[in-house]
């Protein structure tokens, strides 16, 4: 009888052991998994905050500047001139204000959230890979076929509306090249980290890439109408 009861015990026992350790295997990963999505926040969030920030800036910096030029220009072809610039400059604003990178608001966001239990935990670990993808997706976004593309269209129509008016094609052709190379300008100095970091989390890498991962080598600030950029090599 001893024998049959300290046999139920061993069972019982380690039965214990094994319905534990999945469940800390489970709550283990669950933790590298947020501590990845929140490293990778962290880690661009800086880059994230002076690109929007400074985009929109330098937008409507230029608007405003040219709003006032138009008000002091004489001559109808400088003022022509003033219009066009305030109005693409002005949808460059619009198009910060409306689609901003939010990367910088999501390592804030995420560290904010209550993690104390199994269920903090779980919507949490849900909220993250959301704000991930959606990080991603705006930086893939801003190099896509579209951005360019519709870059490409709204300095072609400044420029054409530049040249056509009394018949001035060299001034609307500086129209469209100084357009696109701003446009050109903003798009490479984009952040990129968050379109890896969901690369490496949907394969599974993301403790590799918690450990390894760079720091940002992009550097973007604006300090009025002055736009800096650094590169760290």
């Amino acid at each position: 009888m001893r024998f049959i009861h300290m046999l139920n015990r061993t069972v019982v026992f380690f039965g214990l052991i094994f319905m534990i350790l999945p469940a800390e295997a489970a709550s283990t990963a669950k933790t590298e998994r947020l501590n990845f999505i929140q490293q990778s926040f962290n880690k661009t969030e800086q880059n994230s905050r002076l690109w929007q920030n400074g985009w929109f800036s330098i937008f409507t910096g230029v608007t405003v500047l040219n709003g006032i030029a138009y008000t002091q220009t004489e001559g109808s072809h400088n003022r022509y001139d003033r219009a066009t610039g305030f109005t693409t400059s002005l949808l460059g604003a619009a198009d910060m204000l409306l689609n901003p990178m939010q990367t910088h608001n999501y390592a804030g966001q995420l560290a904010a959230m209550p993690d104390d239990n199994e269920e903090q935990q779980q919507a949490k670990l849900l909220q993250a890979e959301a704000w991930l993808s959606a990080a991603a997706s705006r930086e893939r976004y801003e190099r896509s076929f579209t951005s360019h593309a519709l870059s490409t269209l709204v300095n072609g129509l400044a420029g054409l509306a530049v040249a056509y008016d009394d018949k001035r094609p060299d001034d609307g052709w500086m129209t469209f090249i100084s357009g696109v190379i701003a446009s050109e300008v903003k798009i490479y100095t984009a952040p990129t980290q968050m379109m890896q970091a969901e690369e490496d989390y949907n394969n599974g890498n993301y403790r590799q890439a918690a450990a390894n991962s760079a720091a940002q080598r992009w550097q973007v600030a604006a300090f009025g109408p002055v736009l800096a950029v650094q590169y760290r090599f």
